[in-house]
């Protein structure tokens, strides 16, 4: 079994490449899509103190626990 006889039908460098490589591209896609829902949320903190529903102290109270 192996290589020199033709009976060897599996190449397992190409598959672990192709793992990693889509391992990589969902770690990336996880990333920008957190910091884009980061930034979503605290676009919404912004509209709730201008519209006089959130105060400026709750407004930077909430800031920090969702940067934490």
């Amino acid at each position: 079994m192996g290589i020199e006889d033709q009976t060897f039908s599996f190449f397992p460098f190409g598959a672990l490449f192709c793992l990693t490589l889509f391992c990589i591209v969902a770690v990336r896609i996880y990333a920008i899509r957190c910091r884009y829902m980061h930034s979503k949320q605290i676009d919404c903190l912004k509209d709730l103190v201008i519209e006089g529903d959130l105060t400026e102290s709750e407004y930077q109270r909430l800031k920090n626990l969702l940067t934490k």
